[in-house]
């Protein structure tokens, strides 16, 4: 008897799975937050759109155009990066939301016209390709509606009149205490050209001297010109060096034939009518200056190129011009005063500074919230909607309709 029940009970749970979407087999959603669910197309959007980055990213960064699953992010295997990357987004969507809705803060109209808007736009031209992919519009607009409420939530702790607001003079300490000022002139290297094999030849290695010698000459004339040259004052050096460069481009493209002197004459021609009048507007006394934060950069940041020339930048004295060099180029770099320039670019870059300076501390926050939450994650439903399903769908969508 007391098998025959067992039996019963077995047949009896079956039926219900089969006879309805219960969570026995429901992969419509991909979580729950206590008695809510969150829908699966709002984790699809979360893998969708940083698969799509990173895949841009291996493109600019190392020319990757396939194979993308045989690539490493931060460590991990591109197919359980991109898993985890879309649990967590979801993971902190849910918290966001629920964290808004307890401190009772709410969207503007014109934040809830500015989603919608988008929504249509969106969905007027890439609806049918998100429908392929299993996301819904209405999935769309919580992902978008969730980005808006994370931006609300940080200007409420962090912003003017928050509960963690930043001061002027914080952020100004912030510069003082991170930030480099800096100008800098670059004389590129030249490298030597390579054979079949991918060797040097000897002659494109003599060439190559030869071109780093007079760039390094050039690089010396105008480092002399520069002694005893202020900060404020190198634009003087700059402004001398471009019209160096553009004489020597005159002179270089002087040996073309009379046909090429022609084009070349008409394209200039239609660029000069096109060029808009500079004394329209006055010019930013700024242009020639770079503002980098050097302080808060690890390790592997000091390491690039830009890091090794802002390591160099910090070590030196304001007001004198430096020659420095690395594979790619001759270098004069001069360092200015971070204090004459730190109240006001603190208040024409506020947003991005204020960003900068706690999005580190905002994201512990965000991970508290979500440890604080009943969270069931429907593991059928994330083995359901994998990253490779989610490419072969993008894949057969646009072959499909670039074919059609």
């Amino acid at each position: 008897m007391a098998k025959a029940k067992k039996i019963t009970a077995a047949l009896t749970a079956a039926l219900l799975c089969t006879a309805s979407l219960t969570s026995c087999s429901d992969t419509s959603y991909v979580m729950t937050v206590g008695d809510s669910k969150i829908n699966a197309g709002i984790y699809i959007y979360n893998e969708l759109t940083e698969m799509s980055y990173q895949m841009t990213m291996m493109y600019y960064q190392k020319g990757i155009k396939k194979d993308y699953f045989d690539q490493k992010v931060d460590g991990k295997a591109f197919d359980e990066y991109l898993s985890d990357y879309a649990l967590t987004a979801t993971k902190e969507y849910a918290a966001v939301v629920d964290k808004f809705n307890e401190l009772g803060l709410t969207l503007s109209d014109e934040d809830i016209k500015s989603i919608n808007d988008s929504i249509s736009s969106t969905w007027d031209s890439q609806g049918e390709f998100y429908e392929s992919e299993g996301i819904s519009k209405e999935s769309v607009k919580l992902a978008l509606k969730g980005s808006k409420m994370r931006e609300e939530l940080f200007d409420h702790y962090y912003a003017e009149g928050g509960e963690e607001a930043v001061s002027d003079d914080e952020m100004v300490k912030y510069l003082d205490d991170n930030y480099l000022r800096y100008k800098s002139i670059s004389f590129a290297k030249t490298k030597a050209s390579t054979d079949s094999s991918s060797s040097a030849t000897d002659s494109s290695t003599d060439s190559a001297a030869a071109a780093n010698e007079e760039a390094k000459a050039k690089r010396d004339e105008f480092l002399e010109k520069a002694q005893g040259v202020s900060f404020d004052d190198f634009d003087s050096i700059i402004d001398e060096y471009n019209d160096y460069v553009a004489s020597k481009k005159a002179a270089d493209s002087s040996s073309a034939t009379d046909s090429d002197s022609s084009a070349a004459d008409s394209s200039t021609a239609s660029d000069t009518d096109s060029s808009t009048d500079s004394s329209s507007s006055a010019p930013d006394p700024y242009a020639n200056e770079k503002m980098m934060n050097y302080g808060t950069m690890d390790d592997s940041q000091k390491d690039t190129t830009n890091g090794k020339i802002l390591k160099e930048v910090s070590g030196m004295s304001t007001d004198v011009a430096t020659a420095y060099e690395d594979d790619n180029a001759y270098y004069i770099l001069i360092k200015g005063d971070i204090k004459g320039r730190d109240t006001e670019y603190a208040k024409d870059n506020h947003e991005d500074l204020l960003k900068e300076m706690k999005s580190d501390e905002f994201q512990k926050k965000l991970t508290s919230w979500v440890e604080k939450l009943d969270i069931k994650v429907n593991n059928k439903a994330i083995k359901r909607y994998t990253p490779k399903v989610v490419y072969d769908k993008q894949t057969e969508y646009y072959s499909k309709n670039n074919n059609s």
